[in-house]
């Protein structure tokens, strides 16, 4: 008894954020201390052309356009060393419409680069919205290719494929499709996603991701060298957090088992009704009155009436 305590214990002592939470997210990729390591991640999800040398953290909220429209907060938000901004999502949780809300928040961004007073000569820089997603979607089918979990959304030409210039680019990664074990990670991404999806459950650096990259994401990560008002502040969200997603939880089985008890509710009532129906077309088989059969059912005379 006294070990399996223990055990218990020691099983819910967590040595490194989950990423794939809000609070873990910014508590890593937000503080900019840890830039080397989103600058590491970045790269991995950007293409090979769209390098990232350096990174400047600008602020995470755009005020409305007018007085009628709210402002927006991102998850994170930084810009980097030739202009480009770049916009980091976490989405846990099912919402409709994700995908407008994406192109919403990147048009934001982009719109805001135009207001630089380049002499209206458009020279705006480039935005790329990256999702990283723990969920299936409710509104979308899946979104990357059957042999990937990244996928890229931009203005094309339909017949050529062509980009005729850099603008708005909507990044997802799919997470929630990662499978892999760690002795199964081939390239930087499968390794990446292994960390990302994993670093939250282990209690250190596996071996087979042991490289510099790695090395500074799990020492961003661990909760003991946290300062201390960034691990109150964390501590602080993953409170709210777990409350939030147990409310959901809540609401959604309390959903479920209302629907089951309608349904069984309907069943009965329909199985009820069906009995009469029959019992009905007995008695007028019989030649039994339609004023009685209704008395003697509950099934109004104007129905009777028209049963066979």
């Amino acid at each position: 008894m006294g070990n399996s305590v223990v055990e218990s214990r020691q099983a819910v002592v967590q040595r490194y954020v989950d990423i794939l939470t809000d609070a873990g997210l910014k508590a890593v990729f937000g503080d900019q201390r840890n830039k080397d390591v989103l600058i590491d991640i970045l790269n991995v999800i950007l293409p090979p052309h769209r390098r990232v040398e350096d990174i400047t953290y600008e602020t995470t909220e755009i005020p409305g356009f007018t007085l009628f429209n709210k402002s927006v907060r991102f998850d994170l938000r930084c810009r980097g060393e030739d202009g480009r901004q770049f916009i980091v999502e976490l989405q846990c949780y099912h919402q409709a419409n994700f995908f407008r809300r994406c192109v919403l928040y990147a048009s934001k961004a982009y719109d805001m680069g135009s207001q630089r007073g380049d002499g209206q000569v458009y020279d705006i820089p480039p935005v790329y919205f990256i999702g990283l997603l723990d969920k299936d979607l409710q509104d979308m089918q899946r979104y990357s290719p059957e042999d990937g979990i990244i996928s890229e959304y931009t203005f094309r030409e339909k017949s050529t494929m062509k980009v005729p210039d850099e603008t708005i680019f909507t990044i997802f990664v799919e997470l929630n499709r990662f499978t892999k074990t760690k002795e199964e990670c081939e390239t930087m991404l499968d390794k990446w996603c292994f960390a990302l999806t994993h670093i939250g459950t282990l209690d250190r650096l596996p071996d087979e991701l042991r490289t510099e990259a790695f090395e500074r994401l799990f020492q961003a990560c661990e909760i003991a060298r946290f300062e201390p008002e960034v691990k109150l502040k964390y501590e602080k969200e993953m409170i709210t957090e777990r409350d939030y997603y147990n409310m959901l939880n809540t609401a959604k089985a309390d959903g479920l088992a209302a629907g089951l008890a309608e349904g069984e509710a309907k069943g009965r009532a329909e199985g009820r009704n069906e009995e009469k129906i029959r019992i009905a077309k007995e008695l007028k088989k019989n030649g039994i009155a339609d004023n009685i059969i209704a008395a003697t059912t509950g099934i109004p005379e104007c129905q009777i009436a028209t049963l066979e």
